[in-house]
This record gives structure tokens, sequence and C-alpha cells, in this order.
């Protein structure tokens, strides 16, 4: 060939490399890419993790009422297990009279629990900077949602709602001028609060005791007083505590007991003779003067069993005489009482009391 013809050969060449050369670079282009992705694959990292969902909470569980109360400020509590009580046939009749069915329905209306199928119950007053509270705990078996609805429609003004989680709701507002509250906590206990503070009450503890905060805290029945009569008394279907110190008429009390009194509980239980018996302690120091305590606990018994309101409720006539006794650390009297008198007595002694409270 021809140095004339291999420059024409050579200007062809060119002339076609030139006309598709942006092919080449494209093919190139993807080719490159391809082999990345490649390389990329054989040791890239995995794909993005999504995180699993996490676990439903666990329902709030409340092993007792007596647990979701604090001990600062408590003067008085009340505990009782309405279903046992009704589940009694001959005790039925006595309860009927100190709390009327049109009271027991009207309080089932209002609130949409039926006080007489709750299995416990307690009622508990509190001295606070804002004033006095009572607090209601109840275990109930009705729907919490219903039970919500019916508080929110008895409030008049400044109703606020907080979801502290699925199973805890939180209700307040004014009922008339008195300030109320309301928790739902689990599926079985709620909280009613009337007066004293909203934001740091006893409802609002109790709502917080149940999510297991406030472990610092100490409960109720952590007083060691409280927690000695409560073993001392045993259960029962009614049982009452008031914590010292009492001052004023109160230090008077029981012939001057109750001045070196920590504390004071109360039971209630039926007996076999189809009585009502019932048992008092006061708790203290009396590991010298035990004895004379004791006999000073049964005189104040009489004291008040010969007066106006002892003969009101019967105590002036009991069916088994009054047996005192004695310990190092508390005085007690044991005595069993006609359920008729008794039950005749509460009605007319406490009706305002008991009306005020099933509001």
């Amino acid at each position: 060939m021809s140095a004339s013809d291999r420059r024409t050969a050579s200007s062809r060449i060119s002339s076609s490399a030139d006309v598709t050369d942006p092919d080449r670079r494209v093919f190139l282009a993807a080719a490159l890419a391809a082999l990345a992705s490649a390389l990329v694959g054989c040791g890239a990292a995995p794909p993005p993790v999504t995180k699993p969902e996490a676990a439903p909470e666990p329902p709030l569980a409340v092993a007792s009422l007596d647990s979701l109360l604090p001990l600062a400020g408590l003067r008085w509590v009340v505990l009782v297990n309405p279903q046992e009580i009704t589940s009694i046939p001959w005790l039925v009749p006595f309860v009927g009279t100190v709390i009327p069915e049109a009271r027991f329905n009207r309080f089932a209306h209002g609130t949409a629990v039926d006080l007489r199928r709750t299995p416990e119950a307690l009622v508990a007053s509190y001295a606070t900077n804002e004033g006095d509270a009572t607090v209601e705990l109840l275990r109930h078996t009705s729907d919490p949602r219903a039970v919500e609805r019916a508080f929110r429609d008895r409030l008049s003004t400044a109703a606020t709602r907080a979801v502290d989680r699925h199973d805890l709701v939180r209700v307040s507002g004014k009922i008339g001028p008195s300030a109320h509250a309301f928790a739902a906590i689990g599926p079985d206990v709620i909280c009613f609060q009337q007066a004293g503070s909203i934001l740091r009450g006893p409802c609002r503890i109790a709502s917080l005791f149940a999510r297991g905060a406030l472990a610092r805290a100490a409960r109720a029945f952590s007083d060691p007083s409280l927690r000695a009569l409560a073993e001392r008394l045993g259960p029962a279907p009614a049982r009452a505590f008031a914590l010292g110190p009492f001052e004023g008429e109160l230090a008077r009390g029981a012939r001057g007991l109750l001045a070196a009194a920590t504390a004071i509980g109360a039971a209630a239980r039926p007996s076999a003779r189809e009585g009502i018996l019932l048992s008092i302690a006061v708790a203290g120091d009396f590991s010298r003067t035990g004895e004379a305590a004791s006999e000073e606990l049964a005189g104040a018994w009489r004291d008040l069993a010969e007066g106006s309101f002892g003969h009101l409720l019967g105590l002036d006539a009991p069916v088994m005489a009054p047996l005192p006794t004695h310990a190092p650390d508390a005085v007690a009297i044991a005595v069993e009482l006609d359920p008729r008198k008794l039950a005749k007595g509460l009605a007319d002694a406490t009706s305002n009391e008991i009306d005020q409270i099933m509001r």
C-alpha cells in the first residue's frame, strides 16, 4: 500500500471513530456503573434496619388499693370489702339500714359503679397545704370508659383530661365551687378526689404510684404503727385507722390514752352468733404501762357506752362483754355487738356523712 493509500485509510478510521465516540462513552459509563454496582454489592452494607415495633406496655395491675395511698398528710382511712359484706345473707338487711338501696342506686347512676359488687373500696382523708382532701379508691367491675364519662358529665367547669398511658387516664375540674379529680388506673381501679390540690393531691400521687414512680415516697401502711395495727387486727370486711399524733380534744380521748398514741385502729367482722365483733387497738409505747393502759381503755369504753352516743349504737347492751388486752406496743379491746341496734344507730348518726361520700 502506498503512503497515499495509508493516509486515506487512516483518515477513514479516524472519521469513523469520531462518529461512534459518544456511543462508546455511554456504553463505557454504563459498563463501569454496572461493575461498580457489582463490586459494591459484594461487600455492601446491609439494607437499613427497620426497628421492630415496641412491645405493648403490660396492663397496670394494682395488688391492693392501700398501696396507692401516700403516707404524707394522711389523717384517717376506712377500708371496706362491700362484695364480701353483701355476700353474707343475714348482714344484707343491716347494710340496707345504714345505706338504703336508693343511695346505692344513686351512686351507681352518678358514677357507673355499683358498690354492692365492688370487691374493694377505701376512703381516706388528707391534710394538705391547699386544705383537707378526701380520696376514694374503688376496685370495680365496670367499663373504665363509662366511669370516666360519668365523671366528666358531673363536671361544671375547668375540665381537663390527660392520658398518661393507654390504661391510665386522669380528669379534673370543678363541681360547683369545689375541685374534683378522677383517675382510671388499669382495667379495674378508679380514684375520686374531692377538694385539695389537683396537681399534687392524693389522686395524682396514686396514679404515679400505679406507674411505679415515686419509688422513695412512703405509702400509708409503711408507717410502723399503722402496719403493726393492721397485722394485729387482721383481715376484716371493714377496718378503720387514724394516724397520730393526736392533739387537742383528740389527745384527751380514751381517758388521755390518745395523747401518747401513735395510731388507733378498729376492725368489724361477723361473728359465729350473727353478731358484729368489734376490735379496737391503740398503738404506742406501753412496755411499762400496758396493764394500767388496758384498764384505762376498758374504762374509756364504758364511758362511751354509757353516754348518749353509745346508747344510740347499742354499745351499752353488748352480746358479749368487752375483753381488754395489752402488749408492749398496743392496748386493745374486743366486744360483740347487736347488729340491729348498731345498724340503726349508725344510720341515724352518720347519714349526712355517708351521703356526702356517696354523692
